[in-house]
């Protein structure tokens, strides 16, 4: 009975601790506070599975213990503290390159992502391995006479640790009650099911195991670990290292020629990855500097500042204001528009202007002085997209895409008087103002080029829904072959527009005559596209030329994209992040465009078609083209509804 009433008060004593917020480290199940170093390796029995523990010998850091590729590997988190200016201070947590508030943030990107914790080891951690009791009773188990309580209590005068052989033997025999909250609950955490491949690495031997038999490698000659336990310190792994010992009982690690020596760990900023192995001498005390990589949006954004100061001729308070990391490291890069053959800083230009200049376009397909949408100039459009097919279109709309987005052609001169190389970095800086309006416009344009071509098929309703299933397929081959996904989320926009959406008469063809299609857009596209609207979705420059920019280009630009609800701070959060991250690949968003692109040749007239300027005449006219963005818009919607209502007038049905 006593038993039992014991373990119903460690189960609620556990409820409680996972009730905190999800931003307090004692939330998490897979925190598991003192536990040591052998008894986490014992926990850890696939590659993926990992927990976070404290660190043995850093008090107040934190150590991720993982399994991967047959090894126990131990990586220390990295505090970077940012020094107190005005009364302010800030602790970020990375391993070597992303930075982020929290520990339990940092573990929800690198499970979410599926991202190698270092790029040496390539461990990638996916499964939580989560404690069944509260922290104190690892602190009154494991913990140091004295030392305080993962509650931050002070331990009680007498306090004695619960008699159990091991928290292994505990979770599967007394605290395996139904229902547990630690084998069903991590917060924030999306774990994916799959596992990492099997390798036929030699484990390394752990605490208590059997030694090996003689003439095995190096590795398993290492005497067996003492049984007494012992801290010391994670080493850390440089990406040339030589073969190191560690000194808590772990693994020998292999590696480039160097030599051990024995010296105080460097700090913090100059650690962030510390990797240790399984089975090692306890008496040696080895360390393996990795030195990190800063952050690109940080510094590129630090680096900006600092020449921008250095061009006011404030070179001094520059100093000052930028020593705020407690290890500055390497010198910051010079910028790429500080220019060394004039030896000044060129000062990025601010865009004042539209890049679409509507009254200085010459159209082969429009005169001169054209009237908004002009029936000759839509026969000679519709001729012309259906003598083309899906494919071929789909990359004239990427072409014309990476010109507008600055992705691709952007000459030198332009680069400099941006201040980055890449539209895709300009999005997100104040001075990119002017793009984003471009961007936006080119993004609705698009939307209603859809409406007008379907709502533009006054004949019967077969002939709409073949115009229908011919912008489906062009929204596939966006996806798959051009991997444009702002184009992609245009032509979506435009089908989902009100006066399209209320064609019931269509739909339903579509779906008689063209079920592929119609399945494609329910249950693929749409899907697809509201994901990456939520920032859920995975942009991945390998695939993608050009990313899912309307959130970003929106929300920077002071649009409401959500309704005020208790998701959205995540879907703001998860906006800014996919936008850093963009920011940062633009290189390889521009390799992909240039590959996809290769061997391309564009038809004149196919191309004019897709671009903004053709689309602004066509729309409103050689004269209106130049009218106010919000009238034009407001105008023409109403123009798209009474021509919605003229093929398919309500309550009204095919005959």
């Amino acid at each position: 009975m006593t038993m039992e009433l014991a373990k119903e008060k460690l189960r609620k004593e556990l409820e409680e601790e996972l009730k905190l917020s999800t931003d307090e480290l004692r939330s998490h199940a897979w925190y598991h506070g003192c536990l040591p170093r052998e008894e986490a390796e014992s926990l850890l029995g696939e590659d993926g599975d990992f927990l976070i523990r404290d660190s043995g010998s850093s008090q107040g850091h934190y150590v991720l213990s993982c399994r991967w590729q047959g090894e126990t590997l131990h990586f220390k988190i990295i505090r970077v503290v940012l020094r107190p200016r005005l009364g302010y201070s800030r602790t970020l947590f990375q391993f070597e390159q992303d930075q982020f508030d929290n520990v339990p943030a940092l573990v929800r990107f690198y499970v979410g992502n599926r991202k190698p914790v270092s790029e040496t080891s390539g461990a990638v951690v996916s499964r939580p391995v989560n404690r069944d009791v509260p922290l104190r009773w690892l602190q009154e188990r494991y913990g140091a006479p004295g030392q305080p309580r993962a509650d931050g209590q002070e331990p009680a005068k007498g306090d004695a640790a619960p008699r159990r052989l091991s928290l292994r033997r505990l979770t599967a025999g007394e605290m395996s009650t139904e229902g547990s909250l630690l084998r069903t609950r991590l917060r924030g955490v999306h774990v994916s099911g799959c596992s990492a491949p099997p390798s036929d690495t030699v484990p390394s031997p752990s605490a208590g195991s059997p030694e090996a038999p003689a003439g095995s490698q190096e590795r398993s000659e290492l005497p067996p670990p003492s049984p007494v336990f012992r801290t010391g310190s994670d080493p850390v792994l440089r990406p040339t290292a030589p073969r190191c010992l560690d000194p808590e009982g772990g693994a020998a690690l292999s590696g480039s020629e160097g030599q051990l020596h024995s010296k105080a760990p460097p700090k913090p900023l100059r650690a962030p990855s510390m990797l240790v192995g399984a089975a090692c001498q306890e008496q040696l005390s080895t360390y393996c500097e990795l030195v990190p990589k800063a952050p690109a949006g940080l510094r590129s954004h630090v680096a900006r500042l600092h020449t921008e100061e250095t061009w006011r001729g404030r070179a001094r308070a520059t100093d000052t204001a930028f020593g705020f990391l407690e290890d500055e490291g390497a010198p910051l890069p010079r910028p790429r528009h500080y220019e060394e053959e004039t030896g000044g800083f060129v000062r990025p230009l601010l865009e004042t202007a539209s890049s679409f200049q509507p009254h200085s376009f010459h159209s082969l397909l429009l005169p001169p002085d054209n009237k908004p949408l002009e029936p000759g100039a839509l026969k000679r459009l519709k001729d012309l997209f259906a003598r083309h097919d899906c494919r071929t279109m789909a990359l004239h709309v990427l072409y014309m895409d990476c010109l507008v987005g600055r992705i691709t052609g952007v000459p030198r001169e332009q680069q400099q008087a941006m201040g980055v190389s890449s539209g895709l970095e300009l999005i997100t800086l104040p001075h990119g103002h002017q793009l984003r309006l471009d961007l936006l416009e080119r993004h609705h344009l698009i939307a209603l080029g859809i409406a007008v071509d379907i709502l533009g098929c006054t004949g019967a309703v077969a002939e709409r829904a073949a115009t229908l299933h011919k912008i489906i397929q062009l929204a596939v081959e966006l996806k798959a072959l051009a991997g444009d996904l702002f184009a992609l989320s245009a032509v979506m926009k435009g089908l989902q527009l009100p006066q399209i959406a209320r064609l019931d008469q269509t739909w339903q063809k579509l779906r008689q005559r063209h079920t592929e299609s119609a399945i494609a857009f329910e249950k693929d596209l749409k899907p697809f596209v509201k994901r990456f609207n939520r920032g859920e979705g995975n942009s991945s420059p390998g695939e993608v030329a050009v990313p899912h920019l309307l959130p970003l280009i929106s929300l920077m630009e002071g649009e409401q994209l959500w309704d005020d609800h208790e998701e959205s701070c995540d879907l703001l959060l998860q906006t800014l992040e996919s936008a850093r991250s963009i920011a940062t690949s633009a290189g390889a968003y521009k390799a992909t465009a240039e590959a996809k692109l290769q061997g391309f040749q564009a038809t004149p007239e196919l191309l004019e078609a897709f671009q903004t300027e053709f689309a602004l005449r066509l729309f409103w006219g050689s004269k209106g083209a130049a009218a106010d963005r919000a009238e034009r818009y407001r105008k023409f919607d109403a123009i798209l509804t009474v021509l919605s209502q003229k093929l398919e007038p309500a309550g009204k049905t095919e005959p």
